[in-house]
């Protein structure tokens, strides 16, 4: 966890947002639903909630995702945003979402068995098959 300050928005600036607090290390997901969202695995950083301050957010639209969680995302330019677990106080951002420099690192792969079949994974990640236990 690293104590950070960092701003984002999404392509068209509609979403925009700050952080501040501890933000976890970015996990790669390659479930079939970061996949499909994302059109790619997702790299996500999380944060409490009560860290996270809107700047505009007039076209932030939910998903709900699952029984368990819901997608955030810009129903205007498209840009998937956030991940969230129901009844949590935590809030995953994608990692790519924030302004240079974030000062983030990239710390395991998780849900690998849903990985597509066109990229490898970085040899030097953890690799879990479901959501790790650390």
């Amino acid at each position: 966890m690293k104590k950070l300050s960092l701003k984002a928005k999404c392509l068209c600036g509609n979403v925009s947002f700050k952080t501040k607090g501890y933000h976890r290390d970015v996990q790669n997901c390659h479930c079939v639903q970061c996949i499909k969202t994302h059109g790619n695995y997702a790299a996500y950083t999380k944060v409490e909630e009560n860290d996270l301050k809107f700047l505009a957010k007039k076209s932030l639209r939910w998903f709900k995702s699952s029984k368990r969680a819901k997608r955030g995302f810009c129903s205007n330019c498209g840009a998937s945003i956030f991940f969230k677990v129901l009844g949590t106080k935590q809030i995953c951002i994608s990692a790519g979402i924030f302004n240079k420099p974030t000062k983030l690192k990239t710390s395991i792969d998780i849900f690998t068995k849903g990985k597509s079949d066109y990229y490898k994974l970085n040899n030097n990640l953890p690799k879990f098959s479901k959501y790790p236990k650390i």
